[in-house]
This record gives C-alpha cells, structure tokens and sequence, in this order.
C-alpha cells in the first residue's frame, strides 16, 4: 500500500508588542477613526520625512515607504470589537552590492539609489480598553504576522518603527520587580540562564610565540535550564552576582508557555578599594551593573502548504490571529 505524503507544513510566528496604557476619553470607534487618520497623513502627505532606519556601522537603510489600513471586526457580531490591520510598503536602500536575475538571463546590478521593496507586512492593531470608568485605560495591542518570507528580526524591527516612529507611542516598559511580582509562583515552568563573556587568554600559547602575540581573547558561554524551579530557589540565583562577575553577562529567562520574561545583568566595570594617605579604608571595592528587563509574548500557527495562495489573503490573516488575539488577553497577567 502506498503511503501516503505529508502535506508539508510552515509554523508561523505571531509576536505580540503593547503600547503604554493612557486614561480612557474616547470610544472604540474614536480610537480606530484616530489610528487610521494619522497613518493616511503619513503615507499621503509627502511632505512629512519617510521614516527610516540604518543598523549600526552598516550603508543598508530601511525606509516605511506607506501603510494602508483595512478595518477588521474581531469576534462574535454582536460583541465584536474593531481592529485595525495594517498593510506596509517597505524598501531597502543603499545596497552597494547585488543584483537581479530574469529567467532570460538578464542582469541588473543596484545602484545606490535602488529601492528593494516589499509591500505585503502585516500587522494587526487591537484596541484594548481595561477597568471601568472613570479609571479605564486603554492601550494598542499590536500582532505581528510573519510570514514565511519575512526574517523573523527584520518583520519585528518594521513594527517597532511603526510604532515607536511613524505613530510616536511608547512600548510598555518593564523593570525587574514588575517581572519578579507577576511571576511570583510556587514554580517556574522553565527557568534558563546563560552566562556570556569574553576575557584575555594566554594559556596555551607557547613561549616562542608570546613575542609577537598582540591579542588573545577567549569566549565564555554557560547555560542551566531548569524545569519546575521553585519560585524562591530562581530568586537566590539571580542574587548571585559572582558568575556575572566571572562572565561579565548573565541572561535569565522565565517562560510560561508562550509568555517569556527577561533579565539581562552586565558588569560594566569594577572599581578598586580606594584608601586615603594615611592607608585607611575610605571605600570598598565594587562592581557597577546595568540591567534590563523584557517581556515578549509570541505565539504561532499552523500553515499548510496547500494553503499557500491564502497566506496573503487579508480574511485568513484576520482568522489566524483572532484566537491569538484571545489567547494572549487570557494570558496578559501571567
């Protein structure tokens, strides 16, 4: 009998972004009306500078070309809540090097001024409203679609600059205490730190080479994982500041299914004891840390290959999101 193939198969990422919580004075429809408003002033008015963005040291720069809007309903009729879902036209520029090749072989090297565009990145905007008047806030729910020919780093960076440079809002921002109090639990389902550093290194090399060695650098990289940690046990081990000390950087990771919370911890430099001129202690050594926080919540799908033709069909977009969109509200104190 022959077996039958597989149907093969793509997972593709939703990641979920939230925008700072403002006191409530105005209406779903308001809030959409405004969303919309201010995106056809930025891809109409040609006045206004294209956003842009160029990564560290690199000529390659990024540019939001336009964005065009498309109002969803969001469940059930009689319940249902607007949305908006946003279609934005990118190009990349600056491309010093590469090329186009037809299937007639033919041949068209970038220019500097080349556009390499791409019109089909989809995100969603949710309007979430909490409490109840007169104390209700409400904030920007914002799902990313990555498809299966977007770069997962690439789709995520075009939605931070819609939303932090086309829309100037404010991403939530989180510290360590925030993550410390919403994860307070008899147990973290997975815990993973890793310890990163780069130190000088000379072992190894031998005596007649040590004359002309101008550098030696060894990287150092550690990693635990831990299953069902009890909550108090995780906190000591981020009390434990000597491995950072030893590896200069220490990430910690609390997952909760789709929920991922972050620690970053960085030795930035030591600082000696100092004593004064009559050999007393004035201060103690030290070591100056920099910290920061993260939460990212990012769920996924199913798509089917035979389900290709649909990937940019904005109905199926809206249909696949919408229990993400669910899901992470059930989710959002976790």
């Amino acid at each position: 009998m022959k077996e039958e193939q597989k149907i093969k198969e793509y997972k593709i990422k939703v990641p979920v972004y939230a925008t700072e919580k403002v006191s409530v004075n105005f209406t779903y429809e308001e809030a959409i009306s405004r969303l919309e408003k201010e995106l056809e002033i930025y891809s109409e008015n040609k006045d206004i500078k294209r956003v842009a963005f160029r990564r560290s040291n690199k000529t390659q720069q990024k540019v939001i070309q336009k964005i065009e809007t498309f109002r969803q309903q969001i469940g059930e009729e009689a319940e249902a809540i607007p949305a908006l879902l946003l279609k934005v036209t990118t190009y990349n520029t600056n491309l010093l090097d590469g090329y186009t090749e037809e299937p007639d072989g033919s041949i068209k090297v970038f220019e500097k001024r080349t556009k390499l565009g791409s019109e089909k990145n989809y995100m969603l905007f949710y309007p979430n409203f909490v409490g109840v008047v007169p104390n209700m806030q409400a904030n920007w729910l914002v799902f990313t679609y990555i498809d299966t020919n977007k770069i997962d780093s690439e789709m995520i960076n075009t939605t931070k600059l819609v939303i932090s440079s086309v829309l100037n809002l404010k991403h939530v921002q989180i510290t360590r205490e925030d993550i410390l109090e919403k994860i307070k639990k008899t147990s973290v389902p997975i815990f993973q730190i890793r310890y990163t550093g780069i130190v000088n290194d000379i072992n190894g090399v031998k005596d007649e080479y040590l004359k002309y060695l101008i550098k030696s650098k060894l990287k150092k990289d550690k990693s635990e994982t831990f299953e069902n940690i009890p909550f108090k046990l995780a906190q000591e081990l981020l009390g434990e500041d000597d491995q950072i000390n030893e590896y200069q950087i220490r990430e910690a990771k609390f997952v909760y299914g789709n929920s991922e919370y972050k620690l970053v911890k960085k030795l930035l430099k030591s600082i000696p004891e100092e004593y004064n001129e009559f050999d007393i202690l004035v201060e103690e050594a030290r070591n100056i840390y920099e910290e920061a926080a993260e939460h990212t919540f990012t769920d996924h799908f199913v798509l089917f290959e035979d389900q290709m033709d649909k990937m940019y069909n904005q109905d199926f977009i809206v249909e696949k999101i919408a229990p993400i969109i669910t899901n992470y509200i059930v989710s959002y104190d976790v």
